[in-house]
């Protein structure tokens, strides 16, 4: 089958060696802790996604390079690129100011990635995108991933480049702030907190 996108947050890893990895259900794989969103066409992509059909199990062994993606006897071939970088059009604004704490809030909170690693996600993100910060950025990313889960440590790598779920392109491209609101059980809400602090 061939991929309806894939994020250019992982065409490095799609057209790199082939490598070994492992699912860890819900539609993640590890990568020797490089975490993969497989996402369903139609929901929302992200930035270490490929949008398709496979269905990984928890445990299942799969393989990522040479341009395909492959678990269970099946293959998925390279898709149409997707960037993760959204091109703000939109500032933000938080009710209160406060600089993140990395320490503080890396893997606090509940969720399937903590509530503290998205909101230092959305920060690192906006730092990049409206201030040109990758450095501090970088470095938000690199004391907050020890701290947390390696899905939350992958996505906290891609916001420090600029790289953000969907969702979030949708408010900071078209003004539409409801796709982030209901995005994950609290993830988009602290993602907005976190882009508000920083712009």
């Amino acid at each position: 089958m061939r991929a309806e996108s894939v994020s250019l947050g992982v065409a490095d890893l799609l057209q790199g060696p082939l490598r070994r990895g492992v699912g860890l259900g819900a539609g993640y794989l590890d990568f020797g802790g490089w975490v993969l969103a497989l996402t369903r066409p139609g929901k929302p992509r992200m930035p270490n996604g490929v949008e398709c059909e496979l269905v990984v199990a928890r445990g299942q062994p799969a393989w990522i390079g040479e341009g395909r993606l492959e678990a269970g006897g099946r293959t998925v071939l390279a898709g149409a690129a997707w960037d993760p970088r959204p091109r703000p059009r939109f500032r933000l604004e938080a009710d209160r100011r406060f600089t993140p704490d990395p320490l503080a809030l890396g893997g606090r909170g509940g969720g399937l990635t903590p509530s503290g690693d998205d909101v230092l996600a959305g920060y690192a993100a906006g730092l990049v995108l409206w201030h040109g910060l990758a450095g501090e950025a970088a470095r938000i990313a690199a004391v907050a991933a020890p701290l947390t889960t390696r899905l939350s440590a992958t996505l906290l790598q891609h916001a420090a480049l600029g790289h953000l779920p969907e969702p979030a392109h949708r408010l900071l491209e078209d003004g539409d702030l409801e796709p982030l609101l209901r995005f994950g059980h609290s993830s988009g809400r602290a993602l907005l907190l976190g882009l508000a602090l920083a712009c």
